[in-house]
């Protein structure tokens, strides 16, 4: 699992087993090339004396091209001055949780949500309380009564918008609007991971474009390009909160971005390349998708669809812990559905798949027949 949770687990699965548990993105041969390349180009400067001090929260130079990069989400580019280089989504909530929630506090979140959501609450001691989902997402509805519940406790909300995990779910603009409203409405901040925003060549604008005021906006590098590559981007209300939410801790923690690696970051950005190797993730994806289409239950499995991660149905017959293991002991390691639900059942009776791990499409294909086999076995 691509998560905190999955740790311990990991450390049981056997190396030999096909990997679809965790969720990165597929292998691009790109990739390899702009390692390479990166390298020769930087050389040019004087990289030692680039990379001597922490980045903090970004150079200009970081941030600038972080914001060219966003405006392919937001239709123009934010203001640099908003946004905040780190190292990784989950460093980014762990502030915000930190800052604006609190413990004692109530984070809202998704019935089924990301993971790693849950041991960082825990690690602040932050309540999580689950909204109720449809095709789309959390609804207006779900949040007026769950922000009525909680009434002072409820600080925040954390959700995923756009090819949601693990559903694949995306809010159209209009239900993008009026959850906007009710966070207007109950004062509620806004946790906007689009961590998958970038797949889709055409989606719709952030949920922070509809509530620009109590929006942080998060968009990683590694669920979009590489795996290798692990930077995140965050963009907040305006630069005076930004830096006080952010000034402290990068100063007290690890958490910023170590420096090479932000400034590899950079310059795939600045350079192009980044857009090249974005371009052959969702070819490879698209690829993978048709793939696992033509051996799975394809009911399941929209060809509309634009993401590596596939939410299945449990197979009649089986018990969601039964599937794991039989998979596992078949060679295949799958992500269990009850590590994404909030206090709820939501998921005893779904698994995931993340198509983008295996290295190979021959190796692909063979963990895909040990699931269809799965299937096929009661």
């Amino acid at each position: 699992m691509d998560d905190l949770s999955g740790i311990k687990k990991a450390a049981q699965v056997p190396a030999s087993s096909i990997d679809f548990g965790r969720n990165f993105p597929p292998p691009s041969p790109l990739v390899q090339r702009a390692l390479e390349d990166s390298f020769v180009d930087l050389g040019g400067a004087n990289i030692a004396d680039a990379i001597r001090f922490p980045r903090f929260m970004g150079t200009a130079r970081d941030r600038e091209a972080a914001s060219t990069w966003l405006a392919q989400r937001f239709d123009q580019k934010p203001d640099p001055e908003r946004v905040v280089l780190s190292s990784g989504s989950q460093n980014v909530l762990a502030m915000l949780m930190a800052y604006f929630v609190k413990p004692g506090g109530t984070l809202l979140v998704e019935e089924l949500t990301y993971p790693a959501i849950k041991p960082l609450s825990r690690l602040f001691g932050i309540k999580l309380h689950p909204v109720s989902m449809d095709d789309e997402g959390i609804t207006p509805t779900s949040l007026e009564r769950a922000c009525a519940e909680m009434r002072d406790d409820a600080r925040a909300l954390y959700c995923m918008p756009t090819l949601h995990n693990p559903t694949s779910a995306t809010m159209s603009d209009a239900r993008r609007a009026e959850i906007a409203e009710v966070a207007r409405r109950h004062d509620l901040w806004l946790f906007e991971d689009d961590i998958y925003g970038m797949l889709p060549e055409n989606s719709p604008p952030p949920l922070s474009v509809y509530a620009p005021e109590r929006s942080w906006y998060m968009l990683g590098l590694s669920k979009s390009l590489a795996a290798q590559l692990r930077v995140a981007y965050v963009v907040g209300p305006n630069a005076h909160i930004t830096k006080d939410v952010f000034w402290p801790g990068v100063r007290t923690t690890n958490w910023m971005v170590a420096p090479l690696v932000a400034e590899v970051a950079s310059h795939w950005l600045s350079s192009g390349i980044a857009y090249e190797i974005l371009r052959s993730v969702r070819l490879e994806t698209s690829r993978r998708r048709a793939l696992a289409a033509s051996i799975l239950p394809c009911e399941q499995i929209s060809s509309k669809a634009s993401n590596y991660h596939l939410w299945i149905d449990l197979p009649r017959g089986w018990q969601l812990s039964e599937f794991v293991k039989a998979a596992l002991d078949a060679g295949v390691v799958v992500g269990a559905g009850d590590s994404f639900a909030v206090n709820n059942e939501r998921g005893d009776h779904k698994f995931r798949i993340g198509l983008g791990v295996p290295s190979t499409q021959d190796e692909l294909k063979r963990g895909l027949a040990i699931i269809a086999s799965l299937h096929d076995a009661r």
